[in-house]
């Protein structure tokens, strides 16, 4: 008999990942404020339904939401869901929080859970739209190895490199980090390739050379290629959400009074990006909005 797992957020990474789940035979109950996103799991063979309706009838619940206010809630109302009716008898419950959430409130979350008998490990992911829906993303996960290897047959589903980084909350710990990184990168490769441009060196030119050098990165080798340079702009992972991971990584920086201004100087670019680009742009249209002040070019457009 195949597990049962509960998938709580069905987005453009959720979507593609619990399809992945029904692909690989694990009988997935889907719940999402979105209805579209709800009938077209069922359409593709899994279950929908209130978290009340199944949340007995599943092994794992896995989440991906997009902040931790959003986890804490749907968290609360797992826990009123689960004691509802206590009489019925479950095999041991584990929740597998795989949204980017503050390590902080996750080591909260876990002492809640603890209480209540419920499994909990912090899985967050990393590789965008692309290996959500081919199944190839990075998992970076927190909690014991025990846990671990509970639920290493399941992450591996979903993900091609899965890594145990450490206790409870080390894994959105990593995935913010790795998530400030990226947009350094690719805040700083905007700004070398529009100044390369105005120097007369074409940015398709200016890129493969980077390409070929020390400078690359995932930006320069990835997102330039594929979304900036065409200006498609459609990665499918928005600026908002990546704005929200700077600023979390400038807090923990902040709560280590580390002497670097660069978290700071980071967020400072993508939170004024965030009110002047249009709502929901996708993350890479930074590119648009450095046009509006590395060199002066006037207001944006």
């Amino acid at each position: 008999m195949s597990e049962s797992i509960g998938f709580i957020g069905l987005g453009q990474m959720g979507l593609p990942m619990a399809k992945n789940l029904l692909k690989k035979g694990y009988n997935v109950f889907g719940f999402d404020t979105n209805p579209t996103a709800m009938s077209e799991l069922q359409s593709f063979g899994g279950n929908v339904g209130k978290i009340e309706d199944w949340v007995y009838n599943v092994q794992f619940i896995l989440l991906m939401l997009p902040s931790s206010t959003i986890v804490n809630k749907v968290l609360h109302e797992i826990l009123d869901a689960h004691t509802f009716d206590k009489h019925i008898q479950q095999d041991s419950l584990m929740i597998i929080d795989m949204s980017s959430s503050y390590p902080s409130d996750t080591k909260k979350n876990n002492r809640i859970l603890e209480n209540h008998h419920i499994s909990f490990i912090d899985a967050p992911v990393s590789g965008g739209v692309k290996k959500a829906i081919d199944g190839s993303l990075t998992v970076m996960a927190g909690g014991t190895a025990e846990q671990f290897e509970r639920s290493k047959r399941l992450l591996g589903a979903l993900g091609r490199n899965l890594f145990h980084v450490g206790p409870i909350g080390s894994g959105h710990l990593m995935k913010a980090i790795n998530n400030f990184l990226s947009a350094t990168h690719l805040l700083a490769s905007c700004e070398a390739i529009q100044l390369l441009a105005a120097y007369e060196v074409h940015p398709e030119q200016a890129i493969h050379v980077i390409n070929q050098s020390t400078g690359r990165s995932g930006s320069t080798e990835y997102k330039f290629p594929n979304f900036i340079l065409n200006e498609e702009y459609n990665s499918g992972f928005s600026l908002d959400l990546l704005r929200k991971d700077v600023e979390m990584a400038k807090q923990l920086f902040a709560e280590r009074n580390a002497a670097t201004h660069l978290p700071e100087l980071v967020f400072e670019k993508f939170n004024e990006a965030s009110q002047v680009l249009a709502k929901g742009a996708d993350h890479t249209e930074i590119n648009r909005f450095v046009s509006t002040y590395l060199l002066k070019k006037g207001e944006f457009q």
